[in-house]
């Protein structure tokens, strides 16, 4: 193990000395995603008062560069909007939520280390993604990474469901002792819907390469499409599934004609309903997991009605402020003890919250909830403006559509669980964010050279998405 990180480390250092030479902060941020999820605190770590891994440490060197740019003037400062003064508030409210919200077992992670590496460091990204200077190759080179990204996460689900564990990398994805979906494409989050979400971003943009590529080059992205769905089919997870075809939807739904799309939605309603309906049963007892039974299966579905009951008592007992982010076990045991209800809510005592908005709603309350419901809501309008318009170039458009790919799965496996507490999914959420609010108010930023002069003078030009220029 130490090998590996001695040799990742200096190619790692290969990397990142042009990029810190250019004050390329937007691609430090993309590298910050690929090495958290590859190689994150499951690969290697340094356990101290707080875990140090490879791709936090990047992070740190991420901002240390900012402040140096900062320092020097070389950084711009971008005026801020509505989306970034909702990022701010749920991060500041989130934080007073874990002060509030009393002891923790023992037994339990702290929260402020949920708060920290669940909420800050994406938040970290978010800022990245907004002051940066985005330059239209450097869309191109994070497209490419993460598609590249999304397709070794397909690859290494389909090794392990067919139980071609020797080539799995890393090789602690593989290990059986870690038991939880052991024997589905949890992937190195260890975690299918994290590995489906992060898949389904890729998929976004190798759909948008299918439909604007050459011929050629068509061909080649409709591969990486099957690959990346069959690497979400590997999963084994239903939400993952509902993911992947709500990203290929909105890809859809933006780049075909009104009548393909109302046809389309009513042929999905029809096979959709009638596939469920005759796989009702074979869907609910779907035996996934190698160390569980399709009983138990049944039985993880047969879950969620109560953990929504035990919400819903938490929630009228603290409705506005919640009972504390990442105090969900610490006030939860006694409402699974109500007999009011003619349910087995005992049942649900060792499960955290399955929807990700029940959870924010049981920690962070009304005030929680509505913040996420506006940032989600306002980054969506936007990124649907991005996609939408044909004056924009497709890296442009590209960037709505990420955000509009990772948000779909977000959500779809967000209704099934809380996904928040999934290492690394906040990270490509708030970047992804970031990105399409930076596309939305600046677009992308080039060169040009007015008329002829020496090569070292040239004047920097913001190109707006609305088309406007502004030197």
């Amino acid at each position: 193990m130490m090998l590996l990180v001695v040799l990742f480390a200096l190619a790692a250092i290969v990397w990142l000395i042009p990029l810190i030479h250019a004050g390329r902060t937007f691609q430090m941020a993309t590298l910050v995603l690929v090495i958290g999820t590859v190689l994150g605190p499951s690969f290697f770590a340094i356990n101290g008062p707080i875990q140090l891994s490879l791709d936090r440490l990047l992070w740190i060197a991420m901002f240390g560069l900012v402040a140096i740019q900062w320092r020097m003037g070389e950084l711009r400062i971008p005026q801020l909007n509505r989306v970034d003064a909702a990022v701010a508030a749920i991060t500041v409210w989130l934080l007073v939520s874990v002060m509030i919200g009393g002891a923790n077992p023992a037994n339990e992670p702290p929260p402020i280390a949920k708060w920290l590496f669940c909420i800050a460091m994406p938040l970290g990204l978010y800022v990245i993604a907004r002051i940066s200077e985005v330059k239209e190759s450097d869309l191109q080179w994070a497209y490419r990474v993460l598609l590249t990204l999304g397709c070794y996460l397909a690859v290494m689900a389909l090794f392990e469901v067919s139980g071609l564990h020797a080539l799995v990398f890393p090789t602690y994805i593989v290990d059986p002792t870690n038991w939880e979906f052991f024997g589905r494409g949890r992937g190195p989050l260890l975690n299918p819907s994290g590995n489906g979400i992060v898949m389904c971003g890729a998929l976004a943009i190798a759909v948008l390469g299918v439909i604007r590529s050459t011929f050629r080059m068509r061909v080649f992205y409709l591969l990486l499409c099957m690959l990346l769905v069959l690497g979400v089919y590997c999963t084994l997870t239903r939400s993952a599934w509902m993911g992947a075809i709500a990203t290929i939807a909105v890809v859809a739904l933006i780049f075909s004609p009104r009548w393909v799309r109302v046809l389309g939605l009513a042929t999905a309603v029809l096979i959709g309903g009638a596939g469920v309906l005759g796989l009702k049963d074979q869907l609910l007892r779907m035996k996934r997991d190698k160390n569980l039974t399709s009983a138990d299966a049944e039985k993880s579905i047969q879950l969620r009605p109560l953990l929504a009951v035990v919400a819903w008592e938490m929630f009228k007992d603290r409705p506005i402020t919640g009972h504390g982010f990442g105090h969900y076990f610490a006030h939860s045991g006694k409402y699974h003890s109500i007999r009011s209800y003619d349910m087995p809510l005992e049942d649900a005592r060792p499960y955290a919250q399955h929807n990700v908005f029940l959870a924010m709603l049981v920690d962070s309350g009304l005030i929680g909830l509505s913040m996420l419901s506006v940032m989600l809501i306002s980054i969506t309008s936007m990124a649907w403006n991005l996609a939408r318009n044909e004056g924009h170039s497709v890296a442009i458009r590209c960037g709505g559509l990420l955000w509009l790919g990772v948000f779909a799965a977000y959500f779809c496996n967000g209704m099934f669980q809380d996904v928040t507490i999934i290492p690394m999914v906040n990270m490509f959420l708030f970047f992804a964010a970031g990105l399409a609010v930076t596309l939305y108010e600046r677009g992308v930023v080039t060169r040009r050279v007015e008329r002829p002069m020496p090569l070292d003078n040239f004047s920097v030009v913001s190109v707006a998405p609305s088309g406007a220029v502004a030197q």
